[in-house]
């Protein structure tokens, strides 16, 4: 982003000394910034001293690799990925079958669908059950982290109970 030199002179000068100088050791200027600050702190008689570092900011890991490597605290392994995405993918998965045999009930792919559905749910769930095991790494007792592992492991469970139900063509 290029900012008019002569507007952040004029920032800059109505700017307290303290301000100026906070903002220059926050290591958040761009390369052109640093100059004028650098020329209002000297008209002012203040030493700036060498640029500090620009910040290190730390990356979070990517959401699903972070959880199968055990990088997430268990409650997001619990919460996301043995509750909320199983159901958000269950429920996607039954419109979906529905919506299909409404609309092509005479296409022989649709009586695929089930089958097909409860596999994809068996090996999503073969991840979480990684993805709870290893998070619950993260807790602060051997007590906390088998009850970490009980509870998303419970919804593992009921997740894996009704994939297979759809895969016996129970419901």
């Amino acid at each position: 982003m290029q900012v008019d030199p002569n507007l952040l002179a004029d920032r800059y000068t109505s700017m307290e000394t303290n301000e100026l100088v906070s903002l220059y050791n926050s290591g958040t200027l761009s390369e052109d910034a640093y100059p004028i600050l650098e020329a209002e702190l000297g008209r002012r008689s203040i030493v700036a001293g060498p640029r500090p570092p620009p910040p290190v900011f730390e990356e979070e890991p990517p959401f699903f690799s972070g959880h199968w490597l055990g990088l997430y605290p268990a409650d997001s392994a619990n919460g996301f990925v043995a509750g909320l995405v199983p159901a958000l993918l269950a429920g996607a998965l039954w419109l979906i079958d529905k919506l299909a045999r409404h609309f092509f009930p005479n296409i022989g792919l649709v009586s695929a669908l089930r089958p097909i559905f409860a596999v994809l749910m068996l090996v999503y769930l073969s991840f979480a059950t990684v993805a709870v095991w290893r998070c619950a790494r993260s807790q602060a007792s051997e007590t906390r982290v088998t009850i970490a592992r009980f509870a998303g492991l419970k919804k593992v469970a009921f997740f894996t109970l009704l994939a297979v139900l759809v895969l016996a063509n129970q419901i």
